[in-house]
């Protein structure tokens, strides 16, 4: 007779592959940062090194959201459309910056190729609205919109004072897509204030 450990798939490592995106990141910075490469196409080659430890994380984390069946659909879907999303991003930014250099004359091609990183982008925003609607549990649900509305908060709040310091020329300017950087940052302030007065961040509950 089989036990439940032998018919039910393990658990894969997830966390160790994303300190191994995070580090082989790092490490390819500071390669470069150190080097003589200035071919943008090999720069941009090397960065994209660390993706296949991300997508080794990703595909980890969705088996193990598999794990718990129909409960678990809602989690692997978010994190089917995030990896694809992720590659999308990378792609696309490797694509613009190998493709348009510093002082080219602006076209349609262009700007459609500048467009489409940005693009990837509010395809964060889709994956993380479809994963709230797909939900079944209302507390995780709830805990996901708080989370989402602490990082909108953050993130327009700093954009809001930010905006005016460089109105009066107090702060030096800064790319519109630091806020959406900024955004994604506050999901995980988010999730920390759940953690703290829920005692979880919901994905524990799913």
């Amino acid at each position: 007779m089989m036990t439940e450990t032998q018919t039910q798939p393990q658990r894969r490592p997830v966390i160790f592959w994303f300190l191994l995106f995070f580090a082989s990141l790092g490490a390819m910075g500071l390669i470069l940062d150190q080097s003589d490469i200035s071919d943008p196409l090999i720069a941009n080659a090397m960065m994209l090194v660390p993706m296949i430890f991300l997508v080794k994380a990703g595909l980890n984390a969705m088996h193990n959201a598999g794990r718990q069946g129909e409960r678990g659909s809602p989690q692997r879907n978010y994190l089917m459309r995030m990896l694809v999303v992720s590659l999308a991003y990378v792609g696309s930014l490797f694509a613009a910056t190998s493709l348009i250099n510093d002082g080219d004359p602006i076209t349609p091609l262009s700007v459609a190729i500048a467009i489409v990183p940005g693009l990837a982008v509010v395809g964060y925003f889709w994956a993380m609205g479809r994963y709230i609607v797909e939900l079944k549990d209302e507390f995780v649900r709830m805990l996901m919109v708080r989370q989402s509305l602490i990082a909108t908060g953050l993130a327009f709040s700093a954009a809001s004072v930010w905006g005016f310091l460089e109105s009066f020329e107090q702060a030096p300017h800064l790319d519109a897509y630091w806020w959406p950087i900024l955004w994604f940052f506050g999901i995980g302030v988010g999730a920390i204030v759940n953690k703290i007065q829920y005692g979880t961040t919901g994905e524990d509950c799913s």
